[in-house]
């Protein structure tokens, strides 16, 4: 039972790990923001270990990058996000879809993650220009659909990039 433990809490230790990398390393600013695989990754992990440990690696993943990158005001949300879409995956990929990792359902996955990800972004923005800027309703979402192209970006990187990388990364495990 130990071995079993040690190696869930490494294996859900080196996701989180590869999650900050790939933000951390790989990543395009496009305006404020900037195109990464850390969302895609955040599928992945939830494809691969379950909806609980994906929502750690990604909260500690995604965290820690924000923690280190000067995003600390903002790494709240920014967990809050990616917990969100985790439950999200849980209620589709785990719930309706009973966990199939058949190709239909990873595209289907990755499809509803990004989607996700965008409508949160277009929520925060849009309350952020209403509360903050003093901004009505109509103009704010106007504004954040302008704020959001990285989260467009990331959401496209996302659709592609999960069905190649979960049956690579599947793969791997099992070894």
């Amino acid at each position: 039972m130990k071995n079993k433990s040690l190696r869930t809490l490494v294996e859900t230790s080196l996701f989180a790990t590869l999650i900050f990398i790939s933000v951390y390393a790989l990543r395009i600013p496009v305006g404020a923001q900037f195109i990464h695989f850390g969302n895609a990754l955040v599928v992945v992990g939830v494809l691969l270990f379950g909806s609980k440990r994906g929502a750690l690696a990604a909260a500690i993943g995604l965290g820690m990058f924000d923690l280190l990158t000067g995003y600390a005001s903002v790494v709240w949300i920014t967990i809050l996000e990616s917990l969100v879409v985790c439950l999200v995956l849980h209620l589709t990929y785990e719930r309706i879809m009973k966990a199939d990792d058949k190709p239909v359902n990873i595209i289907a996955a990755g499809i509803i993650a990004a989607v996700t990800k965008i409508i949160l972004n277009l929520f925060k923005y849009t309350l952020t220009g209403v509360l903050v800027v003093n901004l009505d309703v109509a103009s704010s979402f106007v504004a954040a659909i302008a704020k959001i192209t990285g989260t467009f970006g990331s959401a496209l990187v996302t659709v592609i990039s999960v069905p190649i990388l979960y049956p690579i990364l599947k793969n791997m495990m099992k070894k």
